[in-house]
């Protein structure tokens, strides 16, 4: 059998800690006691030390005796149905005059239970209202600052710790105290820095997995296991999900360093990510009792929601006012088919697209800058650097220029910040400024000096927290996720443009014929996948509007509806990306089509009376057709919609669908007398996400145009419009399958 010290390092420092084995230290806390079982048997294979002060047995006594024996038949079974199922809950045993509380899980070959004293009820009442008030003070929160100062109050009052941090990890895990509620004698930490080092990887990885960590003495006295090694695994027991697991001696020393007493620490996850903490320090010892931990735990959930929620719906805002600007320097670009000044010359340019103070337009050999940017030969050395460093990349992004390519340090004033897309094969670029931000940031000590040579020549955690603060310089506003959205969306916009400019269809067929294939399965890989994220945000949106719609203020609302109603308009996007996606992906049923049934059944269908009462609809009788009769409903259902869409506002609204001979083929139309096309972008309405009118008036998706031509496309057809402005619109449509 393996000893202890073959299975763990013996000498833990500074140069290791990010290393230390955390989940399986062999030691719990002084407050608990445990007894660890082979899973198979529920036979007990080792207990912690300390068991006696709880079970009045010895540790001998206690080992191999079935869990049956030690708690009780009514329990017992409870605990095997949880073990089937996976779900556990805590179980009440006592022993002699002591009330215990049994937590038990659930680690590889091991069942654990956990042995706490359990701790006197708090009235349901008040515990209810204490509930209610959080969640009411975080709902009533203005703006993200004020919710995260609320949440600092709200966990301070409730669990009454010394001081409550809301702590935020930045991109590279340094932490920065955001918000802070504490005792009037004690100095303020906000807006103190501390370094990735004092929470290393493997222990933000046990938060993100346990959620709420509890030491309730900083005391380097611990309880070891009974044996040290399990008999199970010939291993030290994995203790990751133990409420009771012993912090590392390394941290230990870091909090006594700080004087703390006691902790108490909450994960905050936004997207699956450990966004940052709800740190809780007490200047002496403070037990937490489990069902209040569980408090913790759901209070911190909500205040992540909250927090998912406000985020969604700012980021949602920049999407669609970024999808704007995107489209409106589309039409630019395409009126003279020159990208250059389309994105330059007028009024809205490509630097309304993000937060950047200049810009840049690299095509075919030349440079246009507008706004604050580093001279062209500058900006033409970075490109020919990019160029060759970061080939592989289609965009590329950082905050801090200078501290990869030297030449950057000599305009780091004007563009500290730089974001760069290739917008096609060659070198076509964009390029995005964002100039140096100078601060002073503060630490919660020296960053530098994190460590001190210990008496026994080992590095320890630093002893001073005072503040220390440092300049920093060369580096911009970071680049957020909605402003490289809008490059990338940009990007593929002016590739398309491109591409029909020049005419390279024919040369780059078999290279878009595969990545199209892939395109189309991703794009409804991804919009199906929406749906849940989708359905989860609709759901607490409808919830949230149900329970507490009228204890928001006139803003909360507000917002509240905004989130409904872009989850609507998004569940339409949604619907739209996957008929069009599924096209191409679909085998056709190819057979004779009554184009007048089709006709009739979208009219139905979309009920028309009763929507589009003021509209008069004149049908000819229209000949059959040769075709997949569910594609060709999709097609009559876009163009029948836009028909009635587009020109329900006219005084006399009026349709018409027909048809006509020509050239062998039957051509099909359907006419409107509503607002009309500016022809001169007669191809560009067929393109995807290609809208021309105003978003807030006429509803849709900008796909619905899109599907038309793929449908027409499966049918080896044509597809064109004509029209005038301000009068009316005539699509005309004809397939070419063999009968």
């Amino acid at each position: 059998m393996a000893s202890p010290s073959s299975l763990y390092p013996q000498n833990v420092d500074l140069t290791n800690c990010d290393k230390e084995p955390i989940h399986k230290l062999n030691r719990i806390q002084l407050h608990g006691a445990i007894v660890s079982c082979d899973l198979n048997s529920l036979q007990i294979v080792q207990c912690s030390s300390n068991i006696s002060e709880f079970l009045n047995k010895t540790i001998d006594e206690i080992l191999n005796l079935s869990l049956e024996s030690i708690i009780g038949n009514e329990n017992f079974e409870s605990l095997k149905k949880a073990i089937d199922q996976q779900k556990f809950a805590p179980l009440d045993l006592v022993v002699g005059n002591k009330h215990l509380l049994v937590i038990p899980h659930v680690h590889e070959s091991h069942c654990i239970l956990e042995l706490e004293q359990r701790e006197e009820g708090v009235d349901a009442f008040t515990y209810q209202q204490q509930l209610t008030d959080v969640i009411t003070g975080l709902s009533n929160a203005s703006d993200e600052k004020q919710m995260c100062d609320k949440a600092a109050e709200l966990v301070k009052d409730f669990f009454g710790y010394d001081r409550v941090m809301i702590y935020q990890f930045d991109e590279n895990w340094n932490g920065e105290v955001i918000s802070e509620a504490r005792e009037e004698n004690l100095e303020s930490w906000l807006g103190l820095h501390y370094p990735a080092t004092d929470i290393p990887q493997q222990a933000r990885k046990l938060f993100l997995q346990q959620g709420v960590r509890l030491i309730s003495e900083i005391t380097t006295e611990s309880v070891h296991m009974v044996p040290e090694i399990s008999p199970v695994t010939n291993d030290i027991v994995d203790l990751s999900k133990s409420e009771l697991r012993a912090p590392s001696l390394i941290h230990i020393e870091y909090l006594q360093n700080m004087k703390v007493g006691g902790t108490l620490t909450a994960a905050i996850v936004y997207n699956h990510t450990l966004w940052g903490l709800i740190a809780c320090h007490h200047y002496s010892p403070k037990f937490i009792s489990y069902h209040q931990r569980l408090s913790c735990k759901f209070l911190t959930q909500v205040f992540s929601t909250q927090l998912g929620l406000r985020a969604f719906n700012t980021s949602l805002q920049k999407v669609n006012s970024s999808s704007v600007i995107r489209n409106l320097l589309i039409k630019q670009m395409s009126e003279n088919w020159n990208i250059t000044e389309g994105l330059t010359a007028f009024d809205t340019t490509m630097l309304n697209l993000t937060e950047a103070s200049g810009a840049a337009v690299f095509i075919d050999g030349k440079l246009t800058s507008i706004g604050k940017t580093p001279d062209s030969e500058e900006i033409l050395k970075l490109n020919n650097w990019l160029t060759e460093h970061k080939k592989e990349d289609d965009i590329y992004f950082t905050n801090s220029i200078s501290s990869i390519y030297d030449q950057g340090y000599a305009f780091k004033e004007v563009a500290s910040g730089v974001l760069q897309v290739a917008v096609s094969k060659g070198n076509n670029k964009l390029f995005w400024f964002k100039p140096e931000i100078k601060e002073t940031v503060s630490w919660g000590g020296n960053p530098n000096k994190p460590a001190q040579i210990s008496s026994d020549a080992r590095l320890s955690p630093r002893k001073s927290f005072d503040k220390w603060s440092e300049e920093v310089s060369g580096k911009s506003a970071p680049w957020l996720d909605y402003e490289v959205a809008a490059a990338k969306a940009l990007k593929e916009s002016i590739s398309e443009i491109i591409i029909q400019k020049y005419d390279e269809v024919m040369e780059l067929n078999q290279k878009l014929e595969k990545a199209y294939n892939e395109l189309e399965s991703f794009s409804y890989s991804v919009s199906h996948d929406l749906r849940a994220p989708l359905r989860g945000i609709d759901g607490f949106a409808q919830i949230i509007k149900e329970d507490y719609f009228e204890s928001l203020d006139d803003f909360g609302r507000n917002a509240l509806e905004t989130i409904i109603k872009s989850t609507e308009k998004m569940n339409l996007l949604i619907d739209d990306i996957l008929h069009f996606s599924g096209l191409h992906q679909k085998e056709m049923r190819v057979g004779n089509v009554d184009m007048n049934s089709l006709v009739n059944q979208v009219i139905d269908l979309n009920q028309t009376a009763i929507l589009f009462p003021n509209t008069k609809i004149e049908i000819d009788e229209l000949p059959h057709a040769t075709g997949d009769q569910s594609m060709i409903i999709q097609l009559l259902s876009n163009l029948i919609n836009n028909a009635l869409k587009y020109s329900q506002e006219s005084p006399n609204a009026k349709i018409q669908i027909g048809s006509y001979v020509e050239n062998g083929k039957n051509v099909y139309y359907i006419s409107d007398n509503g607002i009309g096309i500016d022809m001169q972008y007669k191809d560009a309405i067929f393109g995807v996400f290609n809208r021309l009118v105003d978003d807030s008036q006429y509803s849709g998706s900008g796909i619905g145009l899109a599907i038309v031509k793929r449908v027409i496309e499966k049918h080896f057809g044509n597809v064109w419009v004509e029209s005038k402005l301000g009068e009316s619109t005539t699509f005309k449509f004809y397939f070419n399958l063999p009968e």
